[in-house]
C-alpha cells in the first residue's frame, strides 16, 4: 500500500507491488499507472519527482495496482492504448490493439497509394473492435471512407469513442453485424480484418491478461473448423469487393498457408503472405 503522495515514492511503491505480483517490466508499468492516474505524461513524473498526488489520485492508484496485480491488462485499467501513432480508448469487450497488427495498416497504405484513380474509395474493417485498424488507415488516407463492422455492442462503444475523439465521425460508419454479411455486392474497395486465429491447443499457454480479460470470441478459432472465420471472410469479400480490390487478413504462422489456400479457392488467384519484423508469417493478402 502506498504510504505517501509524493510522485517519486508512489512510483517506487507501485513498482514494488507490481514486481511482487510477477508483472514483467514492472518499472515501466508503475510509471504508466502513476502518470495515467494524474493525467500527465510519464516524462512529467521524471521531471517532477516531488509533485504530489491528491488523496483521490492516491486512492485511484492503489485500486489500479490491485487490478493490475490481478493481471488485468494495463490498457483496460488506464483505458488508453497507442496504435500506429494514435492514442485510442479501449476497455473490456474490445480486443487490445497489438503492434503487429500495424503491419495490416502499412500494407493497406502501400496498396492504396497506387489507387489514386478510385472515386470515393471505401475500406471495411471487419471485426473492428476499438476501430483501431480503420481509424489508423483513414487518418493516413484522407480520400478514403470506411465501414467498421462488429457484432459486439461493447466493442462498438469504444469504436464510437475513438471515432469522435479523432474527428472521423463523417468518414467512418460503424455497423453491428456479423462479418461481411451486411455489405452490398461490389460496394467496397478494400477489406481488412484481424479475425480470431488462436488455436485451442495454444489457449492455456497464453498470459492470464489475455485469457481472463480479453474477449474470447475475438481470439479463439472454432475448435472444429479453425478456418471458418477466414472462409466466411473470403466468400464475403468475393461478393463485396470491386475490382481492383484488396483483402488483407492477419493470421498466425500455423494458419497462414491454409488461409492463402482459402483465398485461392474463393477466387483470389495469387494470395501472398507478408512476414512481420520478427520474421513471423503475419498477413495474408490478395487482390482481384
Amino acid at each position: 500500500m502506498i504510504l505517501t503522495v509524493r510522485v517519486a515514492e508512489a512510483s517506487e511503491s507501485a513498482y514494488r507491488a507490481l514486481s511482487e505480483a510477477g508483472i514483467e517490466d514492472a518499472r515501466r508499468e508503475a510509471m504508466a499507472l502513476a502518470a495515467a492516474c494524474m493525467r500527465v505524461e510519464r516524462a512529467y513524473l521524471t521531471a517532477h519527482p516531488d509533485a504530489l498526488l491528491t488523496p483521490a489520485q492516491k486512492r485511484r492508484l492503489e485500486g489500479w495496482l490491485r487490478r493490475r496485480a490481478a493481471r488485468e491488462p494495463l490498457p483496460y485499467i488506464t483505458r488508453r492504448v497507442w496504435f500506429y501513432g494514435l492514442e485510442l480508448a479501449v476497455g473490456r469487450g474490445a480486443l487490445i490493439p497489438r503492434p503487429e497488427t500495424e503491419l495490416l495498416v502499412e500494407l493497406f497504405l502501400e496498396w492504396a497509394s497506387s489507387q489514386s484513380h478510385l472515386h470515393t474509395p471505401r475500406l471495411v474493417d471487419a471485426g473492428t473492435g476499438s476501430g483501431a485498424i480503420a481509424l489508423a488507415c483513414l487518418s493516413r488516407a484522407p480520400q478514403w471512407m470506411g465501414v467498421g463492422i462488429d457484432r459486439s455492442r461493447r466493442a462498438l462503444h469504444w469504436a464510437r469513442l475513438n471515432r469522435r475523439q479523432l474527428g472521423l465521425d463523417t468518414r467512418l460508419l460503424l455497423i453491428q453485424a456479423d462479418w461481411l454479411n451486411s455489405l452490398r455486392p461490389r460496394s467496397v474497395d478494400a477489406i481488412l480484418s484481424n479475425p480470431p486465429y488462436v488455436l485451442p491447443d495454444e489457449w492455456d499457454a497464453l498470459q492470464p491478461e489475455i485469457t481472463r480479460y480479453e474477449p474470447r470470441s475475438a481470439l479463439l478459432v472454432p475448435a472444429d473448423d479453425p478456418l471458418l472465420p477466414y472462409r466466411r471472410m473470403a466468400h464475403g469479400a468475393c461478393r463485396a469487393l470491386r475490382s481492383p480490390g484488396l483483402i488483407a487478413l492477419e493470421s498466425s504462422p500455423r494458419l497462414a498457408s491454409a488461409v492463402a489456400e482459402v483465398l485461392r479457392e474463393c477466387g483470389f488467384p495469387s494470395p501472398r503472405v507478408r512476414r512481420d519484423y520478427g520474421g513471423t508469417e503475419r498477413i495474408v493478402w490478395a487482390t482481384r
